[in-house]
């Protein structure tokens, strides 16, 4: 698709209480004074740094952009002041071509308008801070939830990441449960922090994931149905939020010893420890070993560590379907151990065998290859051909006298096999 003038007509909130419209000036002739090429390389930065430095001046901005698969354009407008018509302002007009530099022109705009030398440095102070590699650092927090005992304790992964425990936990000793992760985050200003530990969190939930056995959500608080079971039995539905919130959490960064430590066991190693729910079990454990674990999982090289997260990432997704669907657990367990497999044409054909046999023994591999219901052929059936090996659309038997018990051998075996990988 070419370049092409916009015909919508945009608005946007002008920070005074009305609105501002947002003008594609891309196609507009006549001077433009300032002229900058980016190299490609820098090009992602430069932007950042660009937002970055109208925050630090408490400025603002509107944009206008078009995105396409051989060339991103568009057009930023700075404006220094709040309120309609727009005050002192600077108009940017940007094009890139893929795998291209970054190509700018500006001219200053604006009523009185933007004096020239002021519109220069501006664009000269995005130069210095990007070339500078200037940075934010800041504290963010984001609540997680999972099903399973409750976490009572603080964990610090490093001095920059603590897990720690909410202000309350369920009646019972399993149910929804609530974490909180508190992490110091550099970034390109706001916009870099909060991007950066959107990036944290997830990297944080497939460490988790892999190391406690852990299916942790970001919390959400949102609007729901809400029953309220009355004295004799009536229930009456309303619309009203549902989750968690810590009304009385300190602000800012906690300290060190803020709460309890959490409870540390030994795990043999390859794998997790003790699954499920034992009677000495009233809280949620850590493995002795986790900020060793952690320190490697973040130190590793950046390949590296992508593959890991892919792998990661495929046992998030098989564990977040257990236990509606559980063909779809059994396959995407499968993915989370081929995805471990060497990068390279030569390891394309390798399966769920060869990494077990690989990294935990070829007696293992053919432990699972022998199954009545292999775990390989419900990856293969299910992903090419949708077949659900645990007959998820069949009727459910309070007891079911002829059931087949295969596919929940090849789970447990599955399941097993992967925590150990």
């Amino acid at each position: 698709m070419t370049k092409q003038k916009s015909s919508a007509q945009i608005y946007v909130a002008d920070g005074a209480g009305g609105m501002r419209p947002v003008t594609d000036l891309r196609f507009e002739a006549g001077e433009w004074p300032i002229e900058l090429p980016i190299p490609a390389k820098d090009a992602q930065a430069w932007m950042a740094h660009l937002n970055a430095e109208i925050e630090e001046r408490g400025w603002s901005s509107s944009t206008f952009s078009q995105f396409d698969a051989a060339e991103n354009s568009g057009t930023l407008s700075v404006h220094t002041a709040n309120g309609s018509p727009p005050p002192s302002s600077l108009d940017i007009v940007w094009e890139k071509v893929r795998n291209g530099d970054l190509q700018l022109r500006a001219r200053p705009s604006g009523n009185p308008i933007l004096p020239l030398d002021v519109a220069r440095e501006f664009v000269d102070a995005i130069g210095v801070r990007q070339r500078a590699g200037k940075m934010r650092r800041a504290h963010q927090r984001m609540l997680l939830s999972y099903e399973g005992l409750p976490w009572r304790g603080e964990l610090w992964l490093d001095a920059d990441h603590r897990l720690g425990p909410p202000l309350k936990h369920p009646d019972a000793l399993i149910g929804p449960q609530i974490l909180i992760v508190d992490a110091m985050i550099e970034g390109i200003g706001w916009q870099g922090v909060a991007t950066n530990f959107q990036k944290h969190l997830q990297e944080l939930r497939v460490f988790l994931s892999f190391v406690l056995g852990l299916n942790a959500k970001i919390s959400k608080f949102e609007q729901g149905w809400v029953s309220d079971v009355k004295a004799d039995g009536q229930i009456d539905c309303t619309l009203g939020y549902v989750g968690y919130a810590e009304t009385s959490l300190a602000t800012g960064f906690p300290a060190v010893g803020s709460a309890p430590p959490i409870e540390r066991r030994e795990v043999e190693r390859p794998g997790l420890g003790l699954t499920g729910i034992w009677p000495d079990m009233h809280a949620q454990w850590v493995p002795a070993d986790i900020e060793q674990l952690w320190d490697t999982f973040v130190q590793l090289p950046s390949l590296k560590r992508e593959h890991l997260l892919r792998a990661g990432n495929a046992h998030l997704i098989a564990r977040s379907m257990w236990p509606d669907q559980r063909t779809a657990y059994v396959a995407f367990l499968v993915v989370a151990c081929e995805a471990l497999k060497p990068n390279g044409k030569r390891y394309d054909r390798m399966n769920i065998y060869d990494v077990v046999a690989s990294l935990v023994g070829i007696n293992k591999a053919q432990r699972l290859r022998e199954l009545d219901l292999h775990p390989q052929k419900v990856r293969s059936e299910h992903l090419h051909r949708g077949k659900l090996s645990a007959g998820e659309l069949l009727p459910m038997f309070i007891h079911d006298y002829f059931m087949d018990p295969s596919s929940m051998r090849c789970l447990e075996n599955c399941r097993r096999f992967v925590a150990c990988v």
